[in-house]
């Protein structure tokens, strides 16, 4: 099992939805902020200890930081969840974000001076 921090906060969905639908629709404000996220997360995994084809599946467990109350916990969570399995599989710490590979994760707020997410990573077997 490993635990590691992003820092931020990092945008939630309503954000992204805004970014997709700037510059007249074609998204290149999102997919600068896909971009940027998807490396934050993967370099952050990544000093964790976590190793490149590391896991084949895993349980996550997603305790996020938020400075206040404003956003709503549902659009913090589907924003940076999205985040970190891609960071995850840019990193290459696992092969997809599919059904074969993600076992299922658990959300948990709170209110904090440090902003951000603790994701902690349980590899499970994979039946054969």
């Amino acid at each position: 099992m490993t635990t590691f921090f992003i820092p931020g906060p990092l945008p939630g969905l309503n954000e992204m939805i805004a970014a997709a639908k700037g510059c007249g629709g074609r998204g290149r404000r999102y997919a600068a902020t896909k971009a940027r996220w998807t490396q934050t997360c993967a370099l952050h995994a990544l000093a964790a200890g976590l190793k490149p084809h590391s896991l084949a599946r895993a349980r996550f467990a997603f305790r996020w930081v938020e400075e206040h109350r404003r956003r709503n916990p549902d659009n913090v969570a589907a924003g940076g969840r999205k985040l970190i399995f891609d960071g995850l599989v840019t990193a290459k710490i696992l092969p997809n974000d599919g059904w074969k590979e993600i076992a299922g994760w658990d959300d948990t707020f709170e209110v904090g001076d440090r902003p951000g997410v603790h994701v902690t990573v349980e590899a499970v077997e994979v039946a054969r």
